[in-house]
């Protein structure tokens, strides 16, 4: 294969995997809004935060005739975040915080900590083996976990900026042309899959969580989460 050719290939995989985490956000967070708007339709009398409750709901969508139950949610859910990316921590932070408790947010210390344990886990995430923080005192465990923190924020910073520098300068953010290898793109692959599966089990896991918290009903729990 002419080396330019493999190279651009390259970069598109980079591209493409970065632009699925993208969507798994956005549809993620969608997925939650509609959910609960849905819960709130079915029991009206339960209280929603503020932040639901002042959503700007596009009217045309809520106009829409549609049979399925919960759609006409999706789509608006979906439309609040359709003209953005969620290609940073703190936009995701901002949509997904409200699902969890105060401090324990989904991209919250003890809580990315805690994916070492993932069988997806490399010690390019976070710069530390397991054995290696096992070993350290408490108060030593706290301040790796702040700075393994940063350390694993600033990879996929440097993962989403490739491929803003892809998109819109053709990988040339200083003029010269960035080289690319087939095992680095693998392992950033590999990250993302990483950050995706570990957020998605914890949205999985803690959404019933949130309904119950606000309040629903096991019966409006069960019928919104099919």
């Amino acid at each position: 294969m002419v080396p330019a050719c493999k190279d651009d290939m390259l970069r598109s995989a980079w591209m493409f995997a970065v632009g699925a985490c993208d969507a798994f956000f956005a549809d993620a967070y969608a997925d939650l809004i509609s959910r609960t708007l849905r819960a709130k339709e079915l029991e009206p009398s339960i209280a929603l935060p503020n932040r639901l409750n002042n959503l700007q709901v596009p009217v045309a969508v809520m106009l829409r005739s549609t049979s399925m139950p919960g759609w006409k949610w999706r789509m608006a859910a979906r439309e609040l975040v359709e003209k953005e990316n969620v290609l940073s921590f703190d936009q995701i932070r901002e949509l997904f915080h409200q699902f969890f408790p105060k401090r324990q947010g989904l991209l919250s210390q003890d809580r990315v900590f805690s994916w070492m344990q993932s069988a997806l886990y490399k010690r390019r995430h976070f710069d530390i083996t397991h054995a290696q923080f096992l070993a350290l005192s408490p108060t030593d465990q706290s301040k790796a976990k702040e700075k393994s923190l940063e350390h694993f924020e600033a990879r996929f910073t440097s993962i989403f900026q490739r491929r803003h520098d892809c998109i819109h300068c053709c990988d040339r953010p200083k003029n010269a042309v960035q080289s690319i290898k087939e095992p680095t793109v693998d392992k950033r692959i590999a990250d993302i899959e990483f950050l995706v599966s570990n957020c998605h089990a914890e949205l999985t896991r803690r959404f019933p969580e949130y309904l119950r918290d606000l309040g629903f009903s096991a019966a409006t729990k069960n019928q919104v989460m099919t």
